[in-house]
């Protein structure tokens, strides 16, 4: 895509001092430039060459290591959304989950605290914005994302039926939903706004476990 006048960098922009970086760590200034820019001017406002300037290289700095901006886009999201672990679940060190409670919680809180990351927030509302721009690159994008929540839920119910706190019983469609109020908190946070909300967050945690535990409780239980 062609960049306009609009979106050309200022000099104020371009003044960061040019600097030897390892490709790995000069990556990830690019990306973390390509946050600002994409969550500030989303996707068709954004240039590579306002990466660049705010990444403090030059337009071909960042075509040593991304041939577009459509590849900036989806490594940027990539990084944010979908780390190199995964996002599966897994118990802390101090966590005992000897009870359906506990796991719940354990299981609630990694959920949570993943999406009260302000970085994952702004790409949810940048794929929420720009769904209608970009359709293809947004649908690809949910998929991956529900994808991610499948395993990851996945693994907390296998878990817990290893440990036999969970009914064996449970379906994929169970895998899917599991999350289901997460979401749909996400989703008014993102619109409406913390200050907002028609339903505090201690309520919809709690609300959110009382569902998981009256559906996945054993039924010997």
């Amino acid at each position: 895509m062609t960049d306009t006048h609009q979106n050309k960098p200022s000099k104020n922009e371009s003044t960061n001092k040019r600097r030897y970086l390892p490709s790995a760590e000069r990556k990830r200034e690019i990306l973390k430039a390509a946050f600002e820019e994409f969550s500030h001017r989303g996707f068709l406002g954004t240039s590579l060459e306002r990466i660049a300037a705010r990444a403090g290289i030059s337009k071909s700095g960042i075509y040593a290591h991304y041939s577009s901006k459509d590849e900036v886009f989806e490594d940027m999201l990539h990084s944010t959304l979908l780390p190199p672990d995964g996002n599966t679940f897994e118990l802390s060190d101090t966590s005992e989950a000897d009870t359906l409670s506990c796991i719940v919680d354990e299981y609630l809180h990694q959920l949570y605290e993943r999406l009260s990351n302000p970085d994952v927030q702004a790409m949810f509302r940048l794929l929420m914005t720009e769904s209608g721009r970009v359709p293809d690159l947004a649908h690809y994008w949910g998929k991956q994302l529900l994808s991610q929540n499948y395993t990851a839920n996945q693994a907390f119910f296998e878990l817990g039926i290893q440990r036999g706190l969970i009914r064996p019983d449970v379906s994929p469609s169970d895998y899917i939903l599991a999350a289901s109020p997460s979401l749909m908190w996400l989703m008014v946070l993102l619109v409406l706004g913390p200050q907002n909300s028609p339903v505090p967050f201690e309520e919809v945690h709690q609300l959110h476990k009382r569902l998981l535990i009256e559906c996945l409780q054993p039924a010997s239980a």
